[in-house]
C-alpha cells in the first residue's frame, strides 16, 4: 500500500524544521557575539532571515496539504508579544529596530494562538523586506471599534498592527496586495500576505492595509476580543 502523501509531507516538514533549529541557534550566537567582518556579519544576518522564512514556508506547505482545524482559545496578546520579541528581533536586519506597544487592560483575544504567531512572523518579515535602508518596525495592539465589515458581530475588536517606514505601495499595488499569486518580490509567490488574510478570516477576524508610497505600510489584523460579541 502506498504511503499517504500527507503523512509523508508532514514527516519531511518535521525533519526539515529539526535540521533548521540548530542552524538558527548557531547563527544567532555568531550574530550576538559580532563574530566576523562587517561583510560576514551581513551574510550571517541574511542566513538567519532565510532560515526563519524557510520555517514559515515549511509550515505553509504542511497546512496546504493537511489543514489543521482552527482551535480558538483566550490569548493574552501582550504576553504573546513578550514571548515572541526575541525571535522577531533575530529575524530583522541589524539596521532595523523593533518597537512593541500594548494597550493597558487589553482583553484577551479569542483566536488560534499558533495561527496568530505565524501571521505576525509573516508580517514582520514582509516589513523587513520593505525597509532596505533600515528603520523601525512597530508592532502594537489596541482595543477599538470594529471595521464596518464586522460591526454587526462585535462591539470591540483587538487591532494588532504591524507598521513599517519603508518603501510603501502605489495605489495599484495596494489594490492587489493580499491576493493569491500576487507579489511585489521578484521571486515571491504572494502566499505570505494571502495566507495571513486567510488565517485571520478563518478566525472570524479581518485584515486591512494602508500604505503611502515612499512612507511606509500599516497592516492591521482585526481579532475577536473576549466578551465583545453581540448577543443573538
Amino acid at each position: 500500500m502506498a504511503a499517504d502523501p500527507r503523512l509523508l509531507l508532514a514527516s519531511i516538514v518535521h525533519d526539515f524544521n529539526n535540521l533548521l533549529t540548530p542552524v538558527v541557534s548557531v547563527l544567532d550566537e555568531l550574530q550576538g557575539r559580532g563574530a566576523g567582518t562587517p561583510r560576514q556579519l551581513r551574510k550571517i544576518d541574511a542566513a538567519i532571515y532565510c532560515a526563519f522564512s524557510a520555517k514559515i514556508l515549511a509550515r505553509q506547505l504542511l497546512d496546504f496539504a493537511n489543514p489543521r482545524p482552527v482551535k480558538p482559545e483566550p490569548v493574552d496578546i501582550g504576553e504573546l508579544f513578550e514571548l515572541l520579541e526575541a525571535a522577531l528581533i533575530s529575524a530583522l536586519s541589524p539596521n532595523i529596530g523593533l518597537k512593541i506597544a500594548t494597550a493597558e487592560n487589553l482583553p484577551r483575544a479569542f483566536v488560534d494562538r499558533q495561527f496568530v504567531e505565524r501571521a505576525l512572523f509573516n508580517l514582520v518579515l514582509n516589513a523587513r523586506d520593505a525597509m532596505p535602508k533600515g528603520g523601525i518596525v512597530t508592532v502594537s495592539a489596541t482595543l477599538e471599534l470594529p471595521p464596518a465589515a464586522h460591526a454587526h458581530r462585535y462591539e470591540r475588536m483587538i487591532r494588532l498592527s504591524v507598521i513599517d517606514c519603508g518603501i510603501g505601495m502605489s495605489d495599484e499595488t495596494l489594490r492587489m496586495a493580499g491576493q493569491p499569486n500576487f507579489s511585489t518580490k521578484t521571486n515571491g509567490t504572494g502566499l505570505g500576505l494571502a495566507t495571513v488574510r486567510q488565517l485571520i478570516e478563518g478566525l472570524g477576524g479581518g485584515l486591512s492595509i494602508t500604505s503611502t508610497l515612499g512612507k511606509g505600510t500599516t497592516i492591521d489584523l482585526w481579532l475577536p476580543a473576549m466578551s465583545s460579541w453581540f448577543a443573538d
